[in-house]
């Protein structure tokens, strides 16, 4: 399944014995969850130690159903937590101010010459000997001639191995700076263009607001937001939690008979009532979050759509569903005291969608659901049933290229359901193609260009490609070529959500899918 995030990075607990791939749109989001994660994790670990300390069995059961009881109460102040933090975003946090790690040469050895000479074995002759046997003098001289060159050697040795570390180090300096220079610019635009209400920006924006949200662990965190200009109306596609991820334990009960702690659930009304109650929270506090963090003037309803992904259990088929979907706008939201509402009953009252009990998962149609039509899309064409092994990639027709490499793309995305659109010939905005994948939350926009080169592509055709991403909102740019990228363009796309694939790399990709083609780049004249 197509990914929509742009970074990535495995982060570990040894103490805990588990391990998380924290994802992100930006390098600075990245940060944020991570430390989020850790400081969890850091909880986690304390109280772990904590129980481990407990020998006493009765007592442990004890600790655990405290334990168990502040976890659920976590749950049901979803909301009420919310109400007591400041939802608007803080810009200088954003910025990375950290200054690169000074320069360290930690290399332990240093050159000794006294245990070089001792190594070698310099005679330790008397005056007087040496009087006598003048050999023994030029032996000794001799040792100690080698002692020193050895000495001076590994001296050399050193300071070159130290001015490489330097060097490197200055490189790795020089880097990181442009990319933290390159980041903080990032904050400067998506700041200038947020108020400025720009749409991307306003939706991005959002995003960080969502992702800066403080949940209980089984809350992922994972959505899809769009801004509608025109309306004025924010967009969120939010997977909510199953039923299986939340908490359902009120008790350790400690069994004298048998030895051992036994959890107490709870019963199946009381836990339907407090899953129905976490989602109906979550609900309402997303749109208090927008609506708090917003101060542009520029947003001025939301649409709140909570999706579910889970097994039917008639089919043993995967499903992914809307259940929840709510309407509301920011002056209407302005009336409620969140503080006093009963969720279910502020959700009702707004004319909010469901259908029966939440625990149910019946699906509901949204109110309004992510726009993904573009109005460059224009008629495809077919070209690939008529491409043979004769045909050369390189010298054919541009637009028929273009139509090519769509139809190709088609069939990859189709694997999971997506559809791949190519836009009007005049290439408004850089893109030759989009591709969608409809999955509601997981799902993503993919900027495709096709680039019917015979010569090395430019590393600013690789930076266009960034800057369309950027603009597009895309989770991922792809440039194809039929010649190939220099090392300075796939320097620059190694840590963004850049795919480079080059004449070899399309050839074999037409070959999976049951075409012979060639490419014979034209010779420079």
């Amino acid at each position: 399944m197509a990914s929509r995030y742009f970074y990535s990075e495995r982060i570990f607990n040894k103490y805990l014995g588990v391990q998380k791939e924290i994802k992100a749109n930006s390098l600075s989001e990245l940060e944020m969850k991570k430390k989020d994660q850790f400081a969890k994790w850091d909880a986690q670990e304390g109280k772990k130690r904590i129980r481990e300390k407990i020998e006493d069995m009765k007592s442990r059961a004890e600790y655990d159903t405290e334990e168990a009881l502040a976890k659920i109460k976590s749950y049901k102040e979803i909301l009420s937590y919310s109400l007591q933090t400041n939802a608007r975003l803080d810009w200088n946090k954003l910025y990375n101010k950290r200054p690169f790690r000074p320069f360290e040469f930690t290399e332990v050895y240093t050159p000794d010459y006294n245990s070089i000479a001792a190594k070698i074995g310099v005679p330790n002759e008397s005056p007087f000997m040496e009087a006598i046997f003048s050999s023994r003098k030029r032996k000794r001289l001799d040792a100690q001639a080698e002692a020193q060159r050895q000495f001076d050697e590994q001296n050399k040795a050193l300071e070159e191995r130290k001015v490489q570390a330097q060097a490197e180090y200055e490189e790795e300096k020089e880097k990181y700076l442009a990319r933290q220079q390159e980041h903080n610019k990032s904050i400067d635009d998506l700041k200038q263009k947020y108020e400025n209400g720009d749409p991307e920006a306003i939706g991005n924006y959002t995003r960080l607001i969502l992702e800066h949200a403080k949940y209980p662990d089984a809350i992922e965190k994972e959505f899809e937001v769009q801004f509608e200009s025109i309306s004025k109306t924010i967009v969120v596609n939010y997977q909510l939690p199953s039923p299986i991820d939340l908490p359902d334990t009120v008790q350790y009960k400690f069994v004298v008979s048998r030895k051992e702690i036994t959890p107490v659930k709870m019963k199946q009304k009381e836990f339907d009532l407090f899953y129905e109650s976490v989602l109906y929270q979550i609900t309402l506090r997303t749109v208090h979050e927008i609506f708090r963090s917003e101060y542009t003037k520029h947003v001025e309803c939301v649409v709140f759509n909570g999706w579910i992904e889970g097994v039917d259990t008639k089919t043993g088929k995967d499903f992914t569903s809307c259940i929840v979907s709510l309407q509301v706008s920011k002056e209407e939201f302005r009336d409620i005291n969140l503080s006093r509402v009963d969720p279910k009953d502020c959700f009702r009252n707004l004319k909010g969608i469901s259908a029966g009990a939440l625990s149910l998962l019946a699906p509901v149609i949204p109110i309004m659901n992510i726009n993904r039509e573009d109005r460059r899309f224009v008629e495809s064409k077919e070209v690939l049933a008529q491409i043979n092994s004769s045909d050369n990639l390189a010298t054919m027709n541009w637009e028929d290229f273009e139509h090519l490499v769509r139809e190709l793309f088609e069939r990859i995305f189709a694997i999971d359901g997506a559809e791949v659109k190519v836009t009007q010939a005049s290439r408004d905005g850089g893109v030759d193609a989009i591709a969608f994948d409809p999955d509601p939350i997981r799902g993503g926009k993919f900027v495709i260009q096709a680039k019917r080169y015979n010569n090395v592509v430019p590393v600013s055709a690789v930076r266009d490609l960034y800057g369309t991403v950027i603009n597009e909102g895309a989770t991922k740019g792809i440039l194809v070529t039929t010649s190939d990228y220099g090392r300075d363009s796939r320097e620059f796309a190694k840590d963004k959500p850049l795919q480079l694939i080059n004449g070899a790399n399309l050839v074999h990709m037409f070959k999976e899918h049951g075409k012979n083609v060639h490419i014979a780049l034209k010779k420079k004249a």
